[in-house]
């Protein structure tokens, strides 16, 4: 997926004081298992990184630029996301507990077996996004966009999708139990009352 040649291996430390200096691109940066726990990295560009296994625990990274990195198996409980941008990204396994994802860009991200359980993605984006087997329990998806996604296994017990747009999306073998849908687009395009 990534050439080795364009990853820069950049450790936490000189992450921080690049960023403190006033830089936000680090597109390309080989941060794998870093421990970025409650640090603050608004508007940060981690375009094509590869961040698996790291660690973003109440991190805030509102705003950040996540365009085709790689997440798989990281640590994003109650971290701030609000308005980031993921298109294209992979977060394979990630766990979302009660991360803030409103407004966040999802197109055609892989979120497979990930854990967004409690998780706020209202209004957030997830056109086309692989969302096999995630778990959404409890999450807010008020008016996000679901069109086209693979929810295929996925569990949604619980979860508030009040004018969610469903439209074309895979709902086969999803958990629907006690599932808010009022004025939710549903798969074949009726309005759920």
């Amino acid at each position: 997926m990534y050439s080795v040649d364009r990853l820069k291996t950049m450790d936490v430390a000189e992450l921080l004081d690049k960023y403190r200096t006033g830089m936000r691109n680090f597109q390309g940066v080989d941060l794998r298992g870093a421990n970025l726990s409650q640090t603050k990295l608004c508007q940060i560009d981690f375009s094509q990184a590869v961040l698996n296994e790291a660690d973003f625990t109440e991190a805030n990274l509102e705003k950040a630029i996540f365009n085709r990195a790689s997440l798989d198996l990281s640590n994003l409980t109650q971290t701030k996301l609000t308005q980031a941008n993921f298109k294209l990204a992979s977060l394979k396994s990630a766990l979302l507990y009660k991360a803030s994802l409103d407004k966040a860009q999802l197109q055609k991200a892989d979120l497979s077996h990930a854990i967004l359980k409690r998780g706020f993605l209202r209004e957030a984006n997830l056109n086309q996004a692989k969302l096999t087997s995630v778990d959404l329990s409890h999450a807010n998806l008020i008016d996000a966009d679901l069109s086209e996604a693979d929810l295929a296994g996925a569990n949604l017990a619980k979860a508030f999708l009040q004018g969610a747009n469903l439209f074309k999306a895979s709902l086969a073998g999803a958990n629907l139990t006690e599932t808010v849908l009022t004025g939710a687009t549903m798969p074949d395009g009726r309005i759920f009352v």
